[in-house]
C-alpha cells in the first residue's frame, strides 16, 4: 500500500499550499510513487557520527526538508510544519554496493505525511562511501538534489549555512518573471502521430529496480562534446539518439518517445532553492528512418531549444497550472503524464556540475538522478557531468545489463564518424 497525507487536521502550521507541479507529483505518487535518489561517492570512509550534525544544518537550511504534506478543506493540499519535526533519516550499509541500494530505495515510497520527506542512505567499503540522496519530488527536482548534495558537503568541510527563505512555487516564480512573454502557438511544437498512444502505468509492487551504471573516460567526454558542438547539436540530444538507439536495438520498438526534464532556474532566479522547479518535454524518434546520426540529433536539438525558451515554459507552466487545479485528483495527475505527456523512457541530464567552493573533501563520482514512474517498460537514465567525465546510470525492472555499454559504443562510433 503506498502511504499517503492523513485526512484529519492535525496541529501543525500551513507552510503554503503546493504549487501545480507539486500537485503533479503529489497525485501520481497517490497510485505510482515517484521519488528519485542521487548517489555521490567518496574517497574515504564517512560515518554517521560525521554525517549528523552536516544533515541538521542541511536541514535547517532548506524549508521544505521540514514539511510534510496535508490536504485540508478549503486549502486543500499544502506543506505543512509540525512543531516537533525529527532529523533526516539516515541509514548505514557496509559492503552493498550502491546500485543495489539504490534499487532498494526506489521501491520504499515515503510516507507524505511525515518530515522530512528527504531520506539519506551512506554505503561504506573499507575504504570508500557512497551517500545516496533520496528525495520525494514534492519537495525537489534533480538540481534540488545536488544544491542539498553541494550544501551538505560544505558543512562536512565545517562551513556554516545560511537558512533560506521558504520557496515559492515554480507558477508563482514563472508567472513573476515571464509573465510579460508570449507563449508558444501550439503549432510549433507538432507531434508525430505515434506520440499520442497513452503510457500504461502497472500496479506498484514494491519489487527492487535494477541498477546499471558507467563512467565515460575524461577522454571521451570531452571528444563527445566538441563533435556536439562541431554539429551544431547537444550533448543531451546525442544521448537521445544514442540511448533511443541502444533501446530499439534490444526491443525491436520501431518508435521511441523520451522525456526530458529542463532546468530553468536561471529564468526565474531560483539557483539555491530545494523545490521542484522543472517542465518536461518529449521527444519522438523512428530509429530505423535510416536519417544518420547527427541529423537526427539536430531534429531533437530543434525541439528542445523550443521548449526550453521562454515561450516555451510559460506555455507548459500555464498548461500544467490549468490542468492542475487544487480539486485535481491522481487519476487527473494520471492522465496528464500517461496521456498527454507519454513516454517510454526518461533521460534526466543533470549537465556539468563542478561543485565549486566545497572545500577539500569532495566526491570522486556523482551519479543520477534516478526514478522510477512505474509506466511499464520504462528505463530511466540519469546523467551527470563531474570532474571532466560523464556518469551514467540507468533504473527498472527490464533494462539489459547491455544498455548502457551499448549507448556508449554508439555515441563513440558517431564521434569517430563525425
Amino acid at each position: 500500500m503506498i502511504a499517503d497525507a492523513a485526512h484529519h487536521e492535525s496541529d501543525a502550521t500551513l507552510v503554503r499550499p503546493l504549487g501545480a507541479m507539486e500537485r503533479v507529483f503529489y497525485r501520481l505518487g497517490d497510485r505510482h510513487p515517484d521519488h528519485f535518489v542521487l548517489i555521490a561517492e567518496f574517497d574515504e570512509v564517512l560515518t554517521a557520527d560525521r554525517l549528523a550534525p552536516a544533515l541538521a544544518a542541511v536541514q535547517r537550511r532548506h524549508p521544505l526538508l521540514s514539511v510534510h504534506i496535508e490536504d485540508r478543506p478549503g486549502t486543500r493540499l499544502g506543506f505543512y510544519r509540525a512543531k516537533t519535526v525529527g532529523p533526516i533519516p539516515l541509514s548505514t550499509y557496509a559492503g552493498y554496493s550502491w546500485e543495489a541500494i539504490a534499487g532498494e530505495e526506489l521501491s520504499r515510497p515515503f510516507d507524505r505525511s511525515l518530515a522530512p520527506l528527504l531520506r539519506v542512505s551512506l554505503v561504506q567499503s573499507p575504504t570508500r562511501s557512497a551517500l545516496l540522496l533520496v528525495f520525494e519530488y514534492s519537495i525537489a527536482d534533480g538540481i534540488s538534489s545536488l544544491v542539498v548534495l553541494g550544501d551538505l558537503v560544505a558543512a562536512l568541510n565545517g562551513e556554516d549555512l545560511t537558512p533560506l527563505p521558504t520557496p515559492q512555487s515554480q507558477e508563482h516564480w514563472v508567472a513573476r518573471t515571464l509573465g510579460n512573454v508570449e507563449p508558444l502557438d501550439p503549432s510549433e511544437l507538432t507531434d508525430h502521430p505515434r506520440m499520442r498512444t497513452a503510457s500504461r502505468f502497472r500496479p506498484f509492487y514494491g519489487a527492487p529496480l535494477e541498477v546499471c551504471s558507467l563512467a565515460m573516460a575524461a577522454a571521451d567526454t570531452t571528444r563527445l562534446v566538441e563533435q556536439c558542438r562541431a554539429e551544431r547539436t547537444t550533448v543531451q540530444s546525442a544521448l537521445l539518439v544514442a540511448t533511443t538507439r541502444a533501446r530499439a536495438a534490444e526491443t525491436g520498438e520501431s518508435f521511441v518517445r523520451t522525456l526530458s526534464p529542463i532546468n530553468f532556474r536561471s529564468l526565474i532566479g531560483a539557483e539555491q532553492d530545494c523545490a521542484p522547479y522543472l517542465q518536461c518535454t518529449r521527444t519522438g524518434l523512428a530509429p530505423d528512418d535510416r536519417a544518420p546520426f547527427w541529423e537526427q540529433a539536430r531534429s531533437m536539438t530543434a525541439r528542445l531549444t523550443a521548449s526550453r525558451s521562454p515561450r516555451g515554459i510559460l506555455t507548459s507552466s500555464n498548461a500544467i497550472r490549468r490542468f492542475m487545479t487544487a480539486e485535481a485528483a491522481a487519476q487527473h495527475a494520471e492522465e496528464l503524464l500517461g496521456r498527454i505527456l507519454p513516454w517510454d523512457m526518461v533521460l534526466s541530464n543533470l549537465g556539468v556540475q563542478n561543485l565549486d567552493g566545497v572545500g577539500p573533501l569532495r566526491p570522486t563520482a556523482v551519479w543520477g538522478p534516478l526514478s522510477q514512474s512505474q509506466t511499464d517498460n520504462e528505463y530511466f537514465t540519469g546523467v551527470t557531468t563531474y570532474e571532466g567525465r560523464m556518469w551514467i546510470a540507468t533504473a527498472g525492472y527490464n533494462v539489459p545489463t547491455t544498455f548502457l555499454k551499448n549507448v556508449e559504443a554508439l555515441l563513440m562510433a558517431a564521434v569517430e564518424q563525425g
